[in-house]
């Protein structure tokens, strides 16, 4: 197989994903900053008056009774701050905030009308259920085989690019189009192979996940102290910062608190570690590492914070919108390149229809 023919390929697999990824890449670089933009937005709510210290377990009391029988998960409990509940059911979700010390309830927040959050039912399905979890499992495989037919056509300016050794060809439009392809594609590509192999793997367990719709939860009512809990978990594992709590689903289940060690790698998920206790006693029954897990289970554990970096700081999210953003980037100029060398086509065909 020749370069013009793994050409042809790498051109049918743009026309392909060419819009998905545009559309997939702006909302993906938008979603980098998805904690910045929700904090932003709930600062009204999150802000509170009248702190007297945080209880943790007269929030759970108030949220049992007033939404029983929802999958119920503690995802903020900073101090002097709302607590931040999350909410579910197969087909509902919501945001709760409670004030810390007296249990009220602040504001409830339909989580699928928040903007952050649609965008990322958009970015992993389209909006469009089951099938667009599939589409876009899909057009991942398509875009990684764009990247290795890309890789394989410029494989011998790949270093010199790098290195700033080739320069921009301003001498017609398709040249020019050509060089920024060439030079963004070269300069995005390790992290671009990055996201969209992690997005391939999150995507499959997704759409794996839409088709096996969850049960209904059954939550027991919690009767261990969950802060006291938090207490005894910080005077046996010091090293560990509980970061999410999740109630159990049913009376089999545990008060699971999920968080990260000291000694992690920063590409390791939070949701990898965990400290179990029985929901009524709150005796810790068992405790998860992600460390003491095996290979699998370690590379699962990277592809959220890998996908969407959530490690690092500003310029770390800078730097994943930009490549983000970069595929569309591909997309577009890939499409100029094609489309300045039909009108070159078009006259070739007419001048040899008139020597005829």
């Amino acid at each position: 197989m020749n370069n013009r023919d793994i050409l042809k390929y790498h051109s049918y697999a743009g026309f392909i994903v060419g819009l998905f990824l545009v559309i997939m890449g702006i909302s993906g670089a938008i979603l980098v900053f998805q904690h910045d933009i929700e904090d932003y937005q709930w600062k009204e709510y999150s802000k509170i008056q009248d702190y007297s210290g945080r209880n943790i377990d007269r929030g759970i009391k108030a949220i049992q009774e007033r939404y029983p029988d929802w999958d119920t998960r503690l995802m903020h409990f900073e101090e002097n701050e709302a607590l931040i509940f999350n909410l579910r059911k197969p087909t509902e979700r919501l945001f709760v905030f409670v004030h810390p010390s007296t249990g009220e309830i602040i504001k409830e927040i339909n989580e699928l009308t928040t903007f952050t959050r649609w965008l990322l039912k958009f970015h992993y399905s389209f909006q469009a259920g089951p099938a667009g979890r599939i589409l876009v499992f899909v057009i991942g495989i398509i875009f990684l085989f764009s990247l290795l037919t890309g890789i394989y056509l410029y494989r011998k300016s790949v270093i010199k690019t790098l290195f700033c050794s080739t320069r921009l060809n301003l001498k017609t439009k398709r040249t020019l189009y050509s060089s920024l392809h060439r030079i963004i594609g070269t300069w995005a590509l390790l992290f671009n192979l990055v996201l969209v192999i992690t997005g391939i793997f999150l995507a499959w367990t997704v759409a794996a996940s839409g088709l096996k719709p969850p049960a209904a939860p059954q939550t027991p009512a919690v009767d261990a102290p969950v802060e006291h809990l938090l207490i005894q978990i910080e005077q046996q594992f010091p090293d560990f910062t509980p970061t999410y709590i999740r109630l159990p689903l049913n009376s089999e289940g545990s008060l699971t608190v999920y968080g990260l060690f000291d000694d992690d790698a920063f590409y390791y998920s939070e949701f990898y570690n965990s400290i179990r206790a029985n929901f009524n006693s709150g005796e810790i029954t068992g405790v998860t590492r992600v460390q003491e897990a095996d290979l699998k289970t370690k590379l699962s554990s990277t592809l959220i914070p890998l996908h969407f970096g959530q490690y690092g700081g500003i310029w770390t999210k800078i730097l994943y919108c930009l490549v983000g953003l970069s595929g569309p980037f591909l997309s577009i100029t890939g499409f100029l390149i094609w489309r300045q060398g039909k009108p070159v086509k078009k006259r070739r065909k007419k001048k040899v229809f008139h020597y005829l």
